[in-house]
């Protein structure tokens, strides 16, 4: 159950099944999405790139770029950082010296309490969502018909990217047990919910919730734990490796959160011609262009005319890049879990210095947090 502090629950509580955008799986390793779609996880292992050459690794990343650039029209990539706080250390369950049995036991202890040991994994969702709002639009047979072919797209995009990554940075499909498990982490947030098993292909939404919200002002109660969001409010000033490896140093469990979804050139130019008309028709005021007259170049030379026409050169940078780089709209949240609320505030100056330190602006979020659960969510 979903329920607000700021009012009677009954007047705002509704079904946390709500925020679960999973719907059923349609196959070993595809589900469908509420709003229509359908989706499917990979892991992705990584590489170690202290053993590989420049070369070495600018191959594996150009050939990462153009893999995604592949995509096809209506896919959405999210990649998660899911980083998880303490590990358990291996060792036997009794030694028979008790000299050696003592060592061993205070120094698992000492390890556990001070060396903050993280456990970190990566995965990627492929999602294909339908460009029609109103699936209700369109007659049955072609309501058809475009479902076949979001399966189809979906299943042709998730064989190459496999097929393509997975000796250069070990990307592999998940059956649908493994994806059952990680979204159940993913909203519950509990180590527990990692070893819930899938019970049917129907009804997924209503067997990941397990624990209930609650919306504050400041932060969601999900279970047990304490939830605050950070979104991104504009795009990185810069871009090297390991931009956000200082999540590792946090005292809370975090899940950092990318959506990448690629436009077309096509949609890209048309955009771009519409913010370039909207740039020039605002470049001069009207009442400006009418004391002029015929004589606006003296106007040209105002500050606000150099302003839309820097714009308009940065526009003309997107379009001559078309053929270089990929197009779309990116996002980024930041997910921070913690046990007690005060954990949960002592750790909010660690974000925001992290981020400033890597030149990401964020902010803070209050009341969008709910809706930024249902996006990292899936």
């Amino acid at each position: 159950m979903t329920r607000a502090n700021d009012a009677p629950w009954f007047t705002k509580a509704g079904a946390a099944t709500g925020i679960m955008p999973l719907s059923h799986f349609v196959s070993e390793d595809i589900f469908a999405l509420k709003g229509g779609g359908y989706g499917c996880l990979f892991s992705l292992a990584g590489i170690d790139e202290e053993s590989r050459t420049d070369e070495d690794l600018d191959i594996r990343v150009r050939g990462v770029e153009a893999s995604l650039r592949g995509l096809p029209p209506g896919a959405c990539l999210y990649q998660y950082t899911r980083v998880m706080a303490g590990f358990a250390l291996p060792r036997q369950k009794a030694y028979a010296d008790p000299i050696t049995e003592s060592f061993a036991g205070d120094r698992i202890e000492f390890l556990n309490r001070t060396a903050r040991f993280r456990r970190i994994d990566l995965h990627w969702c492929l999602t294909i969502e339908p460009d029609v709002i109103n699936p209700l639009s369109r007659r049955p047979k072609e309501q058809q018909g475009a479902t076949d072919r979001q399966l189809f797209e979906l299943e042709k995009a998730a064989t190459i990217l496999e097929s393509h990554m997975s000796d250069s940075i070990g990307l592999q499909l998940l059956g649908k047990a493994k994806v059952f498990q990680f979204f159940s982490y993913l909203f519950n947030l509990e180590e527990w919910a990692s070893d819930v098993h899938l019970r049917s292909d129907s009804g997924v939404d209503r067997q990941l919730v397990k624990a209930p919200v609650e919306w504050h002002s400041e932060h969601l109660r999900i279970g047990r734990r304490y939830v605050q969001m950070f979104p991104l409010t504009d795009t990185p000033e810069i871009s090297r490796p390991c931009l956000f490896t200082n999540l590792m140093e946090l005292d809370c469990d975090s899940i950092l959160c990318s959506v990448w979804r690629p436009q077309s050139d096509s949609a890209t130019r048309k955009e771009v011609t519409s913010q370039e008309k909207f740039l020039e028709f605002f470049k001069l005021s009207p009442f400006q262009r009418l004391m002029s007259g015929k004589n606006t170049a003296p106007l040209e030379a105002t500050a606000t005319a150099k302003a839309a026409a820097g714009n308009v050169d940065n526009l003309t940078e997107v379009v001559s890049s078309l053929d270089k780089l990929g197009q779309g709209d990116y996002a980024l949240r930041l997910l921070l879990s913690a046990r007690t609320a005060s954990e949960l505030r002592a750790a909010t100056p660690a974000v925001h210095r992290l981020f400033v330190d890597a030149r990401v602006p964020i902010m803070e979020e209050t009341y969008g947090n709910l809706c930024l659960l249902r996006d990292v969510s899936g």
